[in-house]
């Protein structure tokens, strides 16, 4: 009888570390869809010399769509002005930032005193690429 009750009590427990391996699964996948976007985005930049809107809404619009959130959790944020590959030194390097939050990173977050709100990450790429405009 005493292993029985130890079981009940310690089976939700091991239930929430088994289902975390799926949270970190989705989570990774979610990591992967957003850094491809960010690497076609990328390219796409090096050919016009510059993050344009035009991009930048592209990139904002297919990580919302691919992984169904708000417009308002994505953060792009870039160099300003065009980028010519003759320049020397930095004045040809296109910075970008750009910051997604993802929600739901813990699983069982309410037993182990994670509030909702509290319950998210913010998975941020922060680079720079080469301007090829010449």
């Amino acid at each position: 009888m005493k292993q029985f009750i130890v079981l009940i009590a310690v089976l939700p427990i091991m239930l929430i570390f088994l289902s975390q391996f799926a949270y970190d699964q989705r989570t990774g996948e979610s990591i992967a869809f957003i850094q491809n976007a960010v690497y076609a985005a990328k390219e796409n930049a090096k050919q016009r010399g510059e993050f344009d809107e035009e991009i930048k809404k592209k990139i904002i619009n297919d990580i919302s769509k691919g992984l169904d959130i708000p417009e308002s959790y994505i953060s792009v944020e870039t160099s300003e002005g065009e980028k010519r590959r003759y320049a020397l030194g930095e004045g040809r390097l296109i910075d970008y930032k750009v910051s997604v939050r993802l929600d739901n990173v813990m699983a069982g977050g309410s037993l182990m005193g994670i509030k909702k709100a509290d319950n998210y990450t913010i998975y941020v790429i922060d680079s720079y690429t080469a301007s090829e405009k010449i």
